[in-house]
């Protein structure tokens, strides 16, 4: 499944894509990633990609900063800096999730429950689980109400007047991302951040 999936990530993708892809395997829908472990993450998946030429076993690094600039100017699937880290965007998990499963990477990304079984992260998993479902917006969705307030879609998100630009966003994705395979959840989150997207491009 591995040597598939270099196969293909190195045929296919654009080095923009691959870092990107980086990103996600990384965490970078619920965290800040540093550029060295993209470099690193972005050799293993595309290797000879980011290289030098002269010495085609040292990972270039000014490679990995311009694809991730593009990623974010060009593409729009990451958002952040060298300083400050890297994280996907709302269309990064979006494209990510869509191109790990095109590609086969099950050995890789892993159900929730696999990666989570017992754990913090499990535990957490299950109480910001149940704040959703105890939110006005869950009540409406689950009484096939799709009429939703931004006010009740921000409620879900944690989002106040303070988070803004790249906080909303990151905000966002983190929680979008922690119900990827939960398919109750995962739809409603989409239909909210639909209704916030709507707000912010008025």
């Amino acid at each position: 499944m591995k040597k598939r999936l270099q196969k293909e990530l190195t045929n296919d993708p654009s080095q923009m894509e691959v870092v990107a892809l980086a990103v996600h395997l990384l965490g970078g829908a619920q965290r800040a990633v540093d550029t060295e472990d993209v470099a690193v993450k972005a050799h293993q998946l595309a290797p000879g990609r980011f290289t030098w030429k002269k010495y085609p076993d040292q990972i270039n690094l000014e490679l990995i900063r311009v694809y991730l600039s593009d990623a974010k100017m060009k593409g729009e699937l990451v958002l952040g800096s060298g300083r400050t880290g890297w994280r996907l965007t709302q269309k990064g998990l979006k494209w990510a999730e869509e191109a790990a499963h095109e590609i086969g990477q099950l050995d890789i990304s892993r159900s929730r429950a696999e990666l989570r079984s017992g754990s913090v992260d499990e535990q957490r998993w299950r109480r910001e689980r149940a704040r959703l479902i105890s939110t006005a917006a869950w009540a409406g969705w689950s009484s096939r109400n799709r009429d939703i307030s931004t006010a009740q879609a921000k409620e879900v998100f944690r989002i106040d007047s303070y988070a803004r630009g790249d906080l909303r966003e990151a905000k966002i994705t983190r929680l979008r991302s922690q119900f990827t395979d939960d398919h109750e959840v995962a739809p409603f989150l989409d239909h909210l951040i639909k209704i916030l997207n709507s707000e912010a491009e008025q």
